[in-house]
């Protein structure tokens, strides 16, 4: 594929996974908020669980037998990623969450940079100072000091792992398929997922909200989760087409969609959003979502 087409289709992706990814971040909020399954660690493992559905690819012969760099690689993948959203889904039930997207976004576009230069041997932009500078001063807009220190500790080990797990991502896809990558790291989500498990109290509680949660809460979170699902197969597919630290970079734009939708669509669910545009705060969420994609941009010059 000619390298601008590959580039072009790589960020149109991304920016649907994004646009996809801000919305089943809301739906999570209303899920950890609002409904029986509001233990953080308990929504973990049903969304570990429900990426088991790539079984179905086993009858039609398309996944080939893993490497043990593919498994090993892939049980990596598996267990960063469920820690990294047990700790966002804890801090979405204490925070608001465009300042929670705001801090994960930041956090993650630099430690992807990071991570990116350790283990794939990428030298960091030379705007990479800049761009860190203005997703800084945008995250400190956007959160006004106002989160707990729990709440602020598990968003910057979210945003960390988040940018690890891409990284890692890129490191499977360059030695397998799009379709084996794809299958094992689902399967590496579950195998972490069904570890939660081995915990005695995330174990009682699992069974509990198994038997309490109604049909429609359950629908949701499947609904949620074939969302997040095509969310993250548009961020892979833009992940194999291109730069994992300029896709990862694009995330910024999962905050812009996230204060957009909320802008209008929050007076439907005012219980849950009326904390989002307080006033004095539209206009300093406005200027965060400038500077966080400022940053952005800056990374590509």
């Amino acid at each position: 594929m000619d390298a601008s087409l590959a580039f072009t289709l790589s960020i149109a992706f991304v920016i649907l996974g994004q646009l996809l990814n801000a919305s089943t971040v809301l739906i999570d909020k209303y899920i950890v908020t609002k409904t029986s399954i509001s233990r953080p660690g308990v929504y973990v493992f049903y969304v570990g669980i429900i990426s088991g559905f790539v079984l179905i690819l086993l009858p039609f012969g398309v996944v080939n037998q893993p490497s043990l760099h593919t498994v090993l690689l892939s049980l990596d993948i598996g267990f960063v990623f469920v820690a990294s959203v047990l700790f966002l889904y804890r801090a979405l039930k204490d925070a608001n969450a465009t300042d929670v997207v705001a801090w994960l976004t930041a956090v993650s576009v630099l430690t992807t940079f990071v991570f990116n230069s350790l283990f794939m041997h990428e030298k960091l932009p030379a705007s990479f100072p800049y761009a860190m500078t203005l997703l800084i001063i945008g995250i400190l807009f956007v959160g006004h000091f106002r989160f707990y220190a729990r709440s602020f500790i598990q968003v910057i080990l979210a945003g960390t792992l988040f940018g690890l797990s891409v990284v890692l991502i890129k490191i499977l896809f360059s030695t397998v398929s799009f379709v084996d990558g794809f299958f094992w790291s689902r399967m590496g989500n579950m195998t972490a997922a069904l570890s939660l498990l081995l915990f005695p109290t995330i174990r009682r509680h699992v069974f509990q909200v198994t038997k309490n949660t109604t049909k429609k809460t359950g629908l949701l979170v499947v609904a949620n989760r074939i969302l997040g699902g095509l969310a993250f197969l548009s961020v892979l597919y833009a992940i194999r087409l291109g730069s994992a630290p300029i896709v990862n970079a694009l995330s910024s734009l999962q905050f812009l969609f996230i204060f957009l939708i909320i802008f209008f669509l929050g007076k439907y669910m005012p219980e849950l959003y009326h904390h989002e545009f307080r006033h004095g705060h539209v206009l300093h969420k406005a200027l965060s979502a400038c500077f966080i994609i400022a940053g952005f941009f800056v990374l590509f010059i």
